[in-house]
């Protein structure tokens, strides 16, 4: 009989065990994605003070990264969250409404060349482009030498908060990891070959997107 006790308490405690090792495999299952975006990041981000090539990032880092879907964007006036990106990279570029302005096309042209720069990696990023309207007005000859880029509207207000902005970051544009966590802004007129060698060096260290 004491066998027998012995025996079942032996074998709760192996299935206790089995269970308590099947949700840590499972929670390290889930953590691993943000794990690797948290080394990728490191090492490029202070890499330098390992490796003597002096690596250095040209846009300006975002430290706490923002949420991306804090700014609730929208598309066809619904929502457009993280799930749309499909797992990869974003180039959220900021304009006004119609993107009729002379500096609004341009970022839109520098933001394209550094996509096409990547070459077979430009599949492992989207570009977005982020009116001050709710109800943006679609500007077709804009849309036409810009198949790829998806039109968003947004509210300023939403979008200043998120970005603990007092302006409107007109033609200024940002990078959103495949977590949705937008970590990298550069300036308006910007050269896009800044915002190409910081998406060279992020995609090479990362396995996500």
């Amino acid at each position: 009989m004491g066998q027998d006790i012995a025996t079942q308490t032996a074998n709760k405690n192996a299935s206790h065990d089995k269970r308590n090792k099947g949700r840590w495999q499972l929670t390290l299952v889930i953590l691993m994605p943000a794990l690797a975006m948290g080394l990728a990041w490191y090492f490029y981000f202070f890499g330098a003070q390992f490796v003597p090539d002096g690596r250095t990032n040209k846009g300006e880092l975002l430290l706490p990264p923002v949420s991306f879907e804090s700014m609730a964007l929208e598309k066809n006036k619904a929502l457009f969250d993280l799930k749309a990106l499909e797992g990869r990279w974003g180039i959220l570029v900021f304009g006004s409404e119609s993107c009729s302005d002379q500096a609004c096309k341009d970022a839109l042209y520098q933001t394209r060349q550094a996509h096409l720069a990547l070459g077979r990696e430009s599949d492992r990023v989207i570009r977005l482009f982020i009116t001050p309207s709710s109800n943006p007005e679609l500007n077709q000859s804009v849309l036409s030498e810009h198949p790829d880029l998806i039109w968003l509207g947004s509210t300023k207000e939403s979008v200043l908060k998120a970005l603990d902005n007092k302006e409107w970051p007109a033609n200024g544009f940002y990078i959103v990891d495949p977590l949705g966590n937008i970590m990298m802004k550069y300036q308006p007129g910007q050269y896009g070959g800044d915002l190409l060698k910081d998406l060279r060096k992020l995609l090479k260290v990362s396995n996500i997107g």
